[in-house]
């Protein structure tokens, strides 16, 4: 795949973005801003790196399931320009039963996020295809909190995050500031000063 091509894809952070706020598409992918990145942002990265090689040398799924781990990618650079997506992936196992994406973020809430789960699963759909192996399901573990989320992957969640995808290129080709949806979040956004300001 040539650079330019790969420039066309969109990144699959950008669907986690999507469903905590679409504006957040509008900012980055219409107006070239990026989040500030705060201290709390650092840790958390560093915190999602730290458990991340700590997996990677286990020999069940994090350390708690009986499941075998037949084989292991991580930080996996993906793209794809069927599902026009282009990402890289914290870490896929191969198990008895198929592939399985895990994805590990750095929150104590005690519920899985719509974002956090069409992620994964755009993810595990790029990892399908790149390795050629059928998709099981998703993990996801909330770090914070001790939470595991295990979500088979069904058509329903397929079709959910291409339909994503068309509604995130929308907003890159019709360059219109959609509306906020998630108004009670606003406060944890990077975006907030400016968001207020348009």
């Amino acid at each position: 795949m040539s650079e330019d091509d790969e420039l066309s894809l969109i990144p699959v952070k950008w669907i986690e973005e999507y469903h905590y706020c679409p504006r957040i598409i509008y900012f980055m992918g219409v107006l070239g801003l990026s989040e500030r990145e705060t201290a709390l942002m650092v840790e958390g990265r560093e915190a999602e790196e730290a458990e991340e090689e700590r997996e990677s040398r286990r020999s069940t799924l994090l350390a708690k399931r009986k499941e075998k781990v037949l084989g292991r990618w991580q930080r996996l650079r993906v793209c794809s320009t069927s599902l026009g997506l282009v990402g890289v992936i914290d870490l896929v196992v191969k198990t008895e039963s198929g592939l399985k994406v895990i994805e590990i973020k750095n929150t104590g809430a005690r519920r899985l996020s719509s974002g956090y789960l069409y992620q994964a699963v755009a993810y595990g759909m790029l990892a399908e295809e790149a390795l050629k192996q059928p998709l099981r399901s998703v993990i996801i573990h909330h770090l914070k909190g001790g939470e595991t989320f295990e979500v088979d992957v069904s058509d329903a969640l397929r079709a959910h995050v291409k339909w994503t995808v068309k509604r995130i290129r929308s907003i890159l080709s019709k360059a219109e500031m959609p509306k906020a949806t998630r108004v009670k979040e606003c406060w944890g956004c990077g975006y907030l000063k400016v968001c207020k300001r348009l």
